[in-house]
Parts: structure tokens; sequence; C-alpha cells
């Protein structure tokens, strides 16, 4: 565990902490690809070429995480919610054939890319600011010197410019003024109990400075929408994971059994249907599926699968229960991205689902 470097007072949103992206990792892959695509909407003027170069943590285990597909999708205009998992091999595929990229998605004008020269892996190099760190620039016609910009991919997805000093003291989030604050879970029982509130109310009431609740509700719906999209393309797929460990999909022979025990459901059986659906998310994530963060992609499992066991085998499920669920889960991320740093590799499957359930009973009782 580590300190965060978001500052305690300061307030975060549900839109912060679940994005809509694609895997397998929300700092190498989801927050590089927008690096690229801020990048590219901040240039003075169309390109007559453009480099990145990785430094510490992305250039050393970039290639196994898909950093550089995700960059040159970023620098190409796509956006983590936005592109299709299926067509991205073929995206891919054009701009390493035909050796150019295209200047953002909205444009028809193309630079020329050569992977091999334009995508540099700064082996132990790193930047002083962060150690997941991106320098971007672009030769514009006209100017003597390129267009430079570094960024860094904090974690979550979440991407800092070079200009922003990076620390265990940035405050990071927003300066918004809540009407029930709270920093830690003994203020945030406070304040539900001073005011009459459950957690999930608190969450929503606070969602308020930023929008209108029809709008929080509708961001809501769609991350509860596309969590249960990727355990369904989950439990559709079968073959190996991508990468040279040759490994094996489980997730839909497993369900396969499952759906003939499904009248005997006891205590073994939720937690086998519930480890499922994780499971499910988690090889999705791993072939760069789409998936939410929720608050990273290396946990994008486990909430989805308690939402979905809830909407699957809870009676008298319905939409207003699995927003109670995701606002009662986002308070406990709350605490974790403002009072420390949980890397998901530190807990074990069953720690997570335990959690999870945890949550669950809180939002959902």
């Amino acid at each position: 565990m580590t300190k965060s470097c978001i500052d305690a007072g300061t307030a975060i949103s549900v839109m912060d902490l679940f994005t809509i992206g694609i895997g397998p990792s929300s700092s190498h892959t989801v927050g590089p690809m927008r690096a690229a695509l801020m990048f590219m909407d901040c240039l003075p003027a169309h390109p007559l070429r453009v480099q990145c170069e990785l430094f510490g943590s992305l250039a050393l285990t970039g290639r196994g995480h898909a950093t550089d597909n995700a960059i040159l999708l970023g620098l190409s205009g796509y956006r983590p919610e936005d592109v299709e998992p299926d067509r991205i091999s073929d995206i891919l595929a054009a701009i390493r054939t035909d050796g150019r990229i295209r200047a953002g998605s909205a444009t028809d004008q193309w630079v020329p890319f050569d992977e091999a020269h334009d995508l540099l892996f700064r082996m132990g190099e790193f930047l002083e600011a962060h150690s997941n760190a991106m320098r971007f620039s672009a030769s514009i016609d006209g100017r003597k010197e390129p267009f430079v910009r570094d960024y860094y991919s904090i974690g979550g997805g979440a991407v800092l410019p070079g200009s922003v000093p990076v620390s265990d003291d940035t405050p990071l989030g927003h300066n918004v003024v809540q009407p029930y604050p709270f920093s830690s879970g003994a203020e945030m029982l406070a304040q539900g109990e001073a005011n009459g509130l459950s957690i999930a109310t608190l969450v929503l009431r606070n969602e308020g400075a930023w929008r209108a609740q029809d709008e929080t509700e509708a961001f809501l719906d769609g991350v509860i929408d596309a969590m249960s999209a990727s355990i369904d393309r989950g439990l559709a797929q079968e073959g190996l994971l991508p990468g040279g460990l040759k490994v094996r999909r489980r997730a839909r022979a497993i369900h396969q059994r499952l759906r003939l025990q499904q009248d005997a459901l006891g205590p073994a059986q939720i937690f086998e249907w519930v480890s499922l659906f994780a499971l499910a998310v988690n090889e999705e994530n791993a072939a760069g599926g789409r998936v939410v963060t929720a608050p990273t992609n290396g946990a994008a499992g486990v909430i989805p699968a308690v939402l979905h066991y809830y909407r699957r085998f809870v009676p008298g499920a319905d939409r207003d229960g699995e927003r109670r669920f995701l606002l009662t889960a986002a308070a406990i991320g709350f605490l974790y991205k403002k009072r420390a740093s949980i890397s998901a590799a530190e807990m074990g499957c069953q720690g997570e689902v335990g959690v999870a359930c945890s949550m669950a009973a809180a939002g959902l009782a």
C-alpha cells in the first residue's frame, strides 16, 4: 500500500472512478491511449511526422500491456471508450502495413509512421516526475523546432500533462464543494447518520455538485450495461488469450458446467457463479476487450461479478438496486483513491470477491 497523490479534501466523482475502456491495463493501455489522443488534439497544425518515446514502466513492460497498440490507436484519434475491440487488429495491421497513421479520426490527412523509428521504448530511462511517462513530438511545417509534450499515466486511466508537477502531494480531482464531503470511513458513516442518508444517497447527492441527478443516473446505466456486456462476451469466447504463455480461456466451459447445477444454488455454487463472472471480465481484459476500469483494469472483474449475480439471482433485483450498488462501491473506492493506492496484484481473487460482496451487501441491503 502506498500513499495516494489525491488530496484528502479534494472531491472525486463517480465519473473519475468508473471509466469505460479496453484491456489489459488502465495505466499502460487506457492512459497512454488517452495521452496520444490529447497530444494530437493540441497540435497547432497538421504534423509532417509524429514520434512517441516511452519511459520507465511503460518502456519496461509496455509491450506486454499493449502500450504500443494503445499509442497507435490514440494517435489515430480513437478513444478507449469508443473504439470497437473487434476492429482493433485491422486498424493496427493497416497502420503497420501502410506505414502511415491518420492524424486524428476526424480528418482525411495522413502522417508517415514507421513504428521502429517513431515509437521508441527507452529501456531503463525515467522522467523525473513519474514512472509512467511519455514524450510526444511532432514536426510542423514552418517550425524550426519540433512541437513536444510530456504526459504521465498516473493510474486508473488518468493522465496528467507534463506542465503539471506530479508528486505525492499533487492534488488530483476537482475543486467543487460537495454537500456531504467525507475522506474517511468514519466521516462517511457520520455523515450518513447525521443526515439520515444511506451511503449510496450520500454519493448521489454529492454528485449533484457536478451535474443533475438524471445525468448521473444515465452515466451509471451506461457503466452497468458495459459491465454486463463484458461478462456476456467473456462467457461466449473460447480459445487462447493473447501472449506467449498460451493461456486458454476457461469462462465458457465453466459456464456450461454451472448451468447444469443452477437448481442447486448453495453457498459453494454462489461463490462459483460470482467467480465465473469475474473470470469472464478478466479474460476479456487480458484479450484487450472492452471493460470498465473499476478503479483499475486489474480489478475490473470484481464489481461486475457481484452486480451480475445480483441481477441474475436476487429476487426483486432492479435498475435502482444496481445504481445503489455502484454508488456504494464508489464510496469505498473514493476512500482508497484518497488515502492509499492498492495494486490489484496485491489482492488474491478470493480477497477481491470478499471485498466486493461486502460492498454489495452495503449497497443492496
